[in-house]
């Protein structure tokens, strides 16, 4: 028999009363007054909600988690994207922090799902490589199969894991639950390579846009770091970049440094070079996208004469 709507809500809400179970700390312990921060990364958007309906399961389970917004807006079922962005934030949040990430293509499906101690910090999420970079780079330690159903919503779906089961699993985390108790530990994860520059020949370095930003800003591989290693004495505006058929001479300190619609490169804030357009989008400019090759040389002296003159 078809269900009202009453009857429904009732129904999704005693599900999200009845499933977790009492909070694993008792009331008035001094753990109320030491909440963790939970972020958030998906493809949700902001137009539907799926984002602010994880918040209010964080919220019924854990009321006193500080749950942050890192970003709603990757493109859907972008893994790649998901896993630059988490690699890239999870270090300026306070230890102990739960960062989830449900990008999720294949939700519904035997895929895993993951939690993950690395560092100073816990990862959830499936297991599709969107923890992998990540997790690398904290210093993966522990990783455990999400299986134990008690601490799901019993009104468990195979399309919204986000609301069912990780932002559960992570709110009851952030109460004190071990990861431990969500399942049997496993060896290993999927992975996303993170392709590194090559250095073929002395005084080139090889790399390739890793990710386009919503300015349409061209992130390489390529760190500040090898750059100077590469090129320990040549100053920065002693360089040429190849990207997308085009040239650009040195490396920029600051974006309004380009006359407007003028390409430029500079190492953006992820420490990485990145290549963008004054008042413009690089992406469209340079007709390129992720996986687009990014070439680093010493510009070759006349080219450089002729710039000094100008």
């Amino acid at each position: 028999m078809k269900q009202d709507h009453t009857t429904r809500q009732k129904h999704r809400t005693s599900g999200i009363a009845s499933s977790p179970g009492p909070l694993p700390y008792p009331p008035g312990s001094d753990f109320l007054y030491k909440p963790r921060f939970i972020t958030l990364l998906t493809d949700f958007g902001l137009s539907d909600a799926y984002a602010g309906v994880m918040k209010g399961v964080i919220a019924s389970i854990n009321p006193f988690a500080r749950v942050v917004d890192l970003c709603h807006e990757v493109a859907p079922q972008d893994v790649h994207a998901a896993a630059f962005l988490m690699a890239a934030s999870f270090a300026y949040f306070p230890r102990g922090t739960i960062h989830v990430a449900v990008v999720d293509p294949t939700v519904g499906t035997e895929r895993r799902a993951l939690c993950v101690e690395a560092g100073d910090y816990v990862f959830v999420g499936p297991d599709n490589g969107v923890l992998s970079i990540a997790c690398k780079r904290a210093g993966q330690r522990k990783i455990v199969a999400i299986e134990e159903k008690k601490y799901f919503l019993s009104d468990r779906s195979r399309t919204f894991h986000g609301r069912d089961v990780f932002a559960p699993v992570a709110a009851h985390i952030s109460a004190g639950v071990s990861i431990d108790a969500f399942g049997p530990r496993v060896r290993s994860m999927k992975r996303i390579l993170h392709s590194l520059p090559r250095i073929p020949t002395s005084g080139r370095i090889e790399g390739e846009i890793v990710h386009v930003d919503s300015f349409g800003n061209l992130i390489t591989n390529i760190d500040e770091e090898t750059i100077r290693k590469v090129f320990p004495r040549i100053n920065k505006r002693g360089l040429v970049i190849h990207c997308g058929g085009r040239s650009i001479h040195g490396l920029s300190d600051a974006y309004g440094e380009a006359k407007r619609g003028q390409a430029l490169a500079l190492i953006g804030s992820y420490g990485l070079m990145e290549l963008a357009v004054r008042d413009g989008s690089a992406s469209v400019t340079l007709g390129t996208k992720r996986g687009g090759a990014v070439t680093v040389e010493r510009l070759r002296h006349r080219i450089a004469h002729i710039q000094r003159r100008r």
